[in-house]
């Protein structure tokens, strides 16, 4: 009955919608309007691609191309669909411009998608690197304030540094209905126990930093009464605003890569990747520390090397099964390490030696020749952990 009102719809819209395709092919050689959308169901691909969209705007005033947009009535997160709508031109009625448009031939041209899903949003045409005024979409005066308001109510004080720490778990796309419809067991090589990493947050709360635990539904609740420790995934007055806001001015984001890290990383803010798989998925465009999860081999328990873990980038946890390999992940110990040398990065007192600089070097220059098409540029600051280089053979690749 659903899919039948929807069709209905979209037929009666039909008697403008035609029309206007036919207006937009036909002045094409004089103004070309491209119509289009975002996958925004996910906040890793919405977050990422509007904002490069919003970057490719700023840097290319085309007065002979408008690009119109349209949004899905249910998106991922209200408030970052509030500030796509005013920074983009999205209204409604571009959705049956665009479905005509698809089904009349001849509109390949017409058509401009945000963003490229199938190479999972990354910044492949370094729109992040070249922005380095680091000029993004700006929240309103009133929801900064908003936003300072509710961190202070945690015993936040103004210029304090704090910390989003994002831990998928086997909650994660369990909580939205339409989620709940599919089997997503096969991300289950993802998550990570939220209890690992307790350790490493209440060293940061040491130091005197606010550390959020972020997430909008979790299964497992962090076990620390630490006053600077504040399980934001749990707290009745977190909103979609808060969401946005703490990624987007947080000092350091700690994610095992979930989506709402590309918050932080748009807005210029260091990541941590840690926990997660494949390698190859490392956010090598941006200012980040990536430590990935171990892989050994079933039947002799011996560490994949380098040239194999490349040559099994899997993205289904039975495909390992399959492969005769076991998911280790990081101990409390490797947790806490990689966020000490990922803080001390930050504050610039990390000692690198000239040895791990070349062992940076060698070990992107093995991963971006096995998947070129994710690792085209490697930011400067783009690192892995030194645990994991102490750790691998990668010499016999």
């Amino acid at each position: 009955m659903i899919n039948y009102l929807q069709k209905t719809v979209v037929v009666m819209h039909s008697l403008w919608a035609i029309p206007a395709v036919l207006i937009i092919r036909l002045i094409r050689p004089i103004v070309l309007i491209r119509v289009g959308t975002f996958l925004s169901s996910r906040a890793g691909h919405f977050v990422a691609d509007a904002a490069s969209q919003w970057l490719i705007n700023q840097n290319t005033k085309n007065m002979l191309t408008v690009d119109l947009y349209w949004l899905d009535c249910w998106t991922c997160n209200d408030q970052w669909a509030q500030m796509v709508k005013r920074n983009l031109n999205v209204f409604k009625f571009v959705k049956y411009i665009y479905i005509w448009n698809n089904v009349i031939p001849g509109g390949g041209k017409n058509i401009n998608i945000g963003g490229d899903t199938n190479n999972g949003s990354r910044d492949s045409a370094q729109l992040l690197s070249h922005n380095s005024d680091r000029m993004m979409m700006k929240f309103l005066s009133s929801e900064e304030e908003q936003a300072k308001v509710w961190l202070r109510s945690k015993g936040w004080e103004d210029g304090q540094k704090f910390v989003c720490i994002l831990v998928r778990d086997d909650a994660y796309l369990g909580s939205e209905e339409w989620h709940l419809k599919y089997d997503w067991s096969y991300h289950d090589y993802r998550n990570s126990d939220i209890s690992t990493y307790v350790p490493a947050m209440e060293w940061l709360a040491d130091q005197g930093v606010l550390v959020l635990r972020m997430g909008k539904d979790m299964e497992t609740k962090v076990d620390s009464d630490h006053a600077n420790i504040i399980d934001y995934a749990f707290c009745k007055d977190k909103s979609d605003l808060l969401d946005i806001w703490l990624f987007a001015n947080c000092d350091l984001c700690i994610t095992t890569m979930t989506g709402l890290d590309r918050v932080s990383d748009i807005y210029g803010k260091p990541l941590l990747s840690i926990n997660y798989l494949p390698l190859v998925d490392a956010y090598s465009w941006s200012n980040s520390l990536n430590f990935p999860k171990h892989l050994v081999w079933h039947d002799s328990k011996k560490s994949l090397e380098l040239g194999e873990i490349l040559n099994h980038q899997h993205t289904n946890a039975k495909k390992y099964i399959d492969c005769g390999i076991e998911i280790i992940d990081l101990t409390e110990d490797e947790i806490t390490n990689a966020v000490l040398e990922s803080w001390k990065r930050i504050d610039k007192t990390w000692v690198e030696i000239d040895m791990d600089l070349e062992q940076q070097k060698c070990i992107w220059e093995i991963v971006k020749s096995s998947r070129n098409d994710l690792h085209g540029y490697i930011n400067p600051k783009a690192r892995i952990s030194e645990k994991f280089l102490r750790k691998i053979n990668f010499y016999n690749n």
